[in-house]
Order: structure tokens, then sequence, then C-alpha cells
């Protein structure tokens, strides 16, 4: 059974410090319950999807497939939300590129063309390298993202995962493109073993769109500063899950955009490999679904005098839970972790939009306040005030 478990959980808070999860506001709805077509960017045909309306989402695939891996989840994510896939310059049904262009340029027009102003951006791999580039690029237009199994540019690799490209590759020398596939399809980094259906899936995509194993990104133009050392500019609320048997470079990545951006979580699912959609498309989408959800709660605004005698040191459960007042909002912070912004569900009523916690401050008949009331995942939390 496949399971997802945090990296960061601190058992002293019982529970406070979760999943930190985000998600973006609703944005204007897709006319059109479902189109495809080609959009013309610089005098190459991307090839693009379109469906569903509600919060916008914008899926980037990895540097072996192209959108179909996102098919098992398609359907559901159409349901409810307005989402666009398309096939990168050079993989799919896209053109290849012959001359230099940029990827986050494409991105741009691909959701001018669905009508999105912003967005949950969902990458994989060097999708989600992209979601990051844009994100710094284009930080008006998204709203949240969730990153799987990314990389990030400027980060090396190591000699481990430059050698195991070229083995996988080597086919390629002799023109044989199926054992190429073949290769990368019993990769143990991608598919966690038990995954045979998603293994016989990739395969075949690849076999039949053989030009995703050459592309090499040489026309890509990239901003000058690798976007690792820019990641603490990066405000959007961010999660990353990473399969448990990814490659051990994937997972140093994963770190570092952690810990580089301020907003942001990361988990490990147990049992998947670099392709955590194709492999578990149902826990995929739930935790898209939630991320999604979670940002949709309404807030209302409250005046800083009335936020500003919640300010203070709470005790939970022997740790220190910290609330401050930050450009009109409350913050909450726990121990080894950065502020979060509360969000007002009324004058006294708060919740977080990067986990399911809400807080109550308490006050006593003097108008004191004497604790916050936490309720998490169906547990009440109370915190008195230090």
């Amino acid at each position: 059974m496949t399971a997802l478990f945090s990296s960061r959980l601190a058992p002293a808070l019982l529970g406070l410090v979760v999943l930190l999860l985000a998600v973006p506001q609703p944005a204007c709805p897709a006319e059109d319950k479902g189109k495809q077509g080609y959009l013309e960017i610089s005098g190459s045909k991307i090839y693009y999807e379109e469906c569903g309306s509600g919060p916008n989402i914008v899926l980037l695939h990895d540097g072996l497939l192209h959108a179909v891996t996102w098919d098992d989840a398609w359907p559901a994510l159409c349901e409810h939300f307005h989402v666009v896939r398309y096939d990168r310059r050079g993989y799919g049904r896209s053109d290849a590129p012959k001359a230099r262009f940029s990827p986050t340029e494409d991105l741009r027009r691909i959701m001018s063309q669905a009508h999105m102003q912003g967005a949950v951006i969902v990458g994989n791999s060097s999708g989600g390298a992209l979601a990051i580039d844009f994100a710094l690029e284009h930080p008006e237009a998204v709203d949240g993202l969730f990153l799987i199994g990314p990389v990030v540019h400027g980060m090396r690799s190591t000699d481990h995962f430059a050698e195991r490209g070229q083995r996988n590759q080597a086919p390629l020398d002799k023109n044989d493109a199926k054992a190429a596939a073949l290769n990368w399809s019993k990769d143990k980094y991608l598919i966690g073993e038990g995954h045979e259906a998603a293994r016989a899936k990739f395969y075949a995509q690849l076999v039949s769109y053989p030009q995703n194993l050459t592309y090499s990104g040489q026309f890509e133009i990239r901003p000058a500063a690798p976007a690792i050392q820019l990641l603490s500019e990066i405000k959007a609320p961010t999660f990353v899950i990473v399969g448990e048997f990814d490659i051990p470079d994937v997972h140093a990545h994963c770190g570092a955009i952690d810990a580089g951006i301020p907003a942001a979580q990361r988990d490990i699912v147990k049992g998947d490999g670099h392709l955590i959609q194709l492999e578990d498309p149902l826990l995929f989408t739930e935790r898209l679904t939630k991320f999604v959800n979670l940002q949709a709660r309404a807030a209302v605004a409250v005046p800083a005098e009335v936020l500003a005698p919640y300010v203070g040191q709470y005790s939970a459960g022997g740790a220190i839970v910290k609330i401050g007042l930050e450009n009109g909002h409350l913050t909450l912070q726990t121990p080894g972790r950065p502020q979060f912004p509360l969000f007002a569900e009324s004058a006294s009523k708060f919740f977080l939009r990067v986990t399911f916690l809400d807080a109550e401050f308490v006050k006593d008949a003097a108008g004191k306040v004497t604790e916050m009331v936490v309720k998490l995942n169906g547990n009440t939390i109370k915190c008195p005030r230090m």
C-alpha cells in the first residue's frame, strides 16, 4: 500500500506542523468543457489540451514523456478544475525547436491562450525546473507550485546520475530507440516495483514518440542567474513530493528546493519512483485536489488593531508557537520552520493556506487573550498563551 509521510514533522508539536500544502485562488473558468489544438509560438506549433472550469491548473511533464503522463489523472481533474496540459517543444505532438526560444515564454503564451491570469503550476522533473523558473520570472501568475520529483537549474548532478543516463541512452548510438525505451522503462529510479501497468504505458509512449529520447534542450533560453541561487525570492506556497525510490540526485534537488523556498514543504511517497502521477494517479489527484481546494477558502479583512492583541507565544505540547503580525496578517511560526500567514475567517478565527489548520483565539471576561485553540485533522489542541 502506498503511503505519504512527511520528512519534517516535529513530534513535540503534536502534529501542529504537518503537510504544508499550498494552493491558488480560484481564477476565471474555462468557457469550453474540453478542447485541444495547436498554438503557434515563434514559428513552432505547440500541442495543448484544455478542460473543465474552476481554479486554474497547468501541468508540465518530465523530460522523457510528454503530456500523456497526466492521462490517468486528467478526467478527475477536469471535473473540478480548469486544467491545461501541453507537449513542450520537441516532445510528443509539438514541433521540435529549430531556433532559440524561451520555455517560460511558451508557458506564458499557453496560459494566455487559456485565459489564465494565474494558476497552480504543476511540474514533474524538468517540468518542475520550468515551473520554478516561471515562478521567478512571473510571480504574479503563480498561485502555487506543486512539484513532483523536481529538479532546479543551477544545481550540479553526480557522476552516477550522468552514467545512468548514458547507459540507458546507449542504444541510440545504433539508432535503436526501442532498446533505449526499454532501458528507461526498466530503470529502478523511474518506476517503482509493482507498478507494471505504468511501466508498460511508459515504454509504449516512448516507442511511439522516440523524439522524446533525443531532446537536448540546446535551444532553450534560460535566465542569466540560475534558479538555485534565487529560490528564496519565491513567495508562492510550494508543495514537493518525491518518490521513495527516486534517484538520490533528485532527492538532493528536492531538499534544496524545500530549504530554499520559504513557503515549501516536502514529502516522500513510499513505494514510488520518479513518475508519481503515472505510478499512483489517485494519490497524485487527491494531493493536488487538496492543494487547490485549501486555497479556495474565503478570507475576510480584519483591522490590525484587532489582530495586535493575538501576537505572542503559545505553548503546544511543550513547544512554542509564535504568533506575529506582518503586512496586515497574523503569522504562525513553529520551531525550525518559517513564518506562514494566517487568514481570517472572522475577527477571532483564522486558518492557514499551507495546511488544514484552524486557529481560534479565546479571551477571558476582561478581554485578555488566554489561549489559542488549534483544530488539525480532526484533533483539537489547546495552546495556552505564555
